[in-house]
């Protein structure tokens, strides 16, 4: 063996994937995998008492958990803290199979996708203009033995959280069911609605399925802009009561706004954003117009570059003032630029990672005070930009896994045949978009692709070719 591979440098490279494979063997004792024991002992203070084999191979990898930590600036209580989280302890893992699968990588994957948006249903009562999935009452939806199947097998891949998403979830009988049994399988539970059959008590229905957090969509001040691109009278009445009757239930994590961006929007954003927080909003978030489903049809209606960033500017500023001052904190999705604006607006302090997730969170600083944010500004540089492929991926209303969940066009594998860790691998989608150094024209040659990147779904719905430079980015056209 060359002389050269006993350097230190050359140990050091390897010792990140080393570890990470050593953590994820299974112990041939207890038959655990020697993470869940690390994790044990991180949380309780204790070793498993029932299993000497996992002892003796605990302390020198409960060693290397506690040094990576301690350098992203986590507090041994910390630590302590999400070893003990469900969330927390199902993201560690699902970072260290990304590490023993795709080695050390910038971006980093995970070894299965952390987060799956499943197009839950085709119907809705809604008739949205900029509808992703162009849904309607005659759609394919998996029967619910079939769904509950599904929800296992992302169980047994050791995903973190399942997003329901639509058409509009609530058009199905069997959610809250499918919902309760993700939860109890340990994953973190989210829906997305337009809000109008929440009523009081389906809200209270919803939490006590499991679903921690609920999104609404408004996309207006008034009735008259939210009701015309909704298309249908009466949804902003009803979804203002949706919002609200969830504000009031004290079980939800956070309930977030989120409105597309148009031309008209843009005009309403301050007071779109002001209804929200008055409403009880914890989160907002700021989407586009992308092109897929019926969004094809409405390109037209998309902001110019100088308002995108006009917009995105406003986010940033009110997500800066609610980190040092609390409130409603703004984020971005389909923008992936937004970590930029944040970048430069507050030199270098607050960097989103995968366009929404900040640190500062109101679950992050309760349970950690600032200590996530500084691992996530840390981690920006090898975790942001587009998460499709990377930690992400959507999932159709038939079971097909999606690059994105709105991507309802490009169907990589049915969840009824094969295992969704073979297809994250293995697909030459998402090999493609995990390698950033096919990124092409702008993109490529940016010095903040690595926290920005581009939306890959915007470059492929424009171009056709998912690693294209996003034609939409504010900071191409603009000095």
């Amino acid at each position: 063996m060359p002389r050269k591979m006993f350097g230190q440098r050359s140990l050091l490279r390897g010792f990140p994937e080393f570890a990470a494979w050593g953590m994820l063997r299974v112990c041939p004792v207890c038959k655990r995998p020697r993470i869940e024991n690390v994790l044990d002992k991180l949380a309780t203070g204790k070793n498993n008492g029932e299993c000497m084999h996992c002892k003796a191979n605990a302390n020198v990898l409960e060693k290397f958990v506690k040094f990576f930590f301690a350098r992203q600036g986590v507090s041994p209580e910390n630590v302590r803290k999400m070893a003990a989280d469900p969330l927390y302890r199902r993201t560690i893992i699902a970072v260290l199979k990304g590490i023993k699968q795709f080695g050390i990588n910038k971006p980093q994957p995970t070894g299965i996708p952390a987060v799956v948006v499943w197009n839950f249903t085709g119907k809705c009562n809604l008739d949205c203009k900029h509808c992703y999935g162009d849904t309607g009452q005659n759609t394919r939806d998996l029967t619910t033995t079939q769904s509950f199947q599904v929800v296992d097998k992302l169980a047994d891949a050791g995903i973190v959280a399942i997003g329901f998403s639509g058409g509009e979830p609530l058009m199905r009988k069997d959610l809250l069911a499918i919902a309760k049994h993700a939860a109890r399988k340990g994953i973190y539970c989210t829906l997305a609605s337009n809000g109008t059959l929440i009523t009081k008590e389906m809200s209270s229905h919803i939490t006590e399925a499991g679903i921690r957090r609920v999104e609404i969509g408004l996309d207006g001040s008034t009735a008259k802009t939210h009701d015309a691109f909704r298309g249908v009278k009466g949804a902003f009445d009803k979804a203002v009561r949706g919002i609200r009757n969830c504000t009031r239930n004290k079980d939800f994590d956070e309930v977030i706004v989120n409105t597309t961006l148009t031309q008209k929007t843009f005009r309403e954003l301050p007071r779109i954003m002001e209804l929200a927080e008055k409403l009880g909003a914890t989160r907002f978030y700021l989407s586009r117009i992308l092109p897929a489903g019926r969004g094809k049809n409405i390109q037209h209606k998309d902001v110019s570059p100088r308002q995108m960033r006009d917009a995105l500017e406003m986010l940033a500023r009110k997500l800066q003032k609610s980190v040092k001052d609390g409130g409603m904190q703004c984020y971005a999705r389909g923008m992936t630029y937004y970590a930029r604006t944040c970048y430069e607006l507050t030199g270098g302090d607050i960097i989103p990672v995968g366009e929404i997730l900040s640190g500062y969170e109101r679950r992050h600083t309760e349970n950690f005070g600032t200590d996530v944010a500084k691992m996530v500004n840390k981690l920006s540089g090898r975790f942001g930009g587009c998460s499709a492929g990377i930690n992400y991926c959507g999932l159709s209303s038939d079971g097909f896994v999606l690059p994105c969940a709105c991507a309802t066009d490009v169907k990589l594998g049915s969840l009824l045949v094969q295992d969704l860790k073979d297809i994250w691998i293995n697909h030459r989608v998402f090999k493609t978009l995990r390698d950033k150094r096919k990124l092409k024209g702008r993109c490529r040659k940016c010095a903040q692709k690595d926290i920005c990147g581009g939306c890959r779904l915007n470059a492929f719905g424009l171009t056709g070719n998912w690693m294209a430079s996003d034609p939409t980015c504010p900071y191409l056209f603009l000095a």
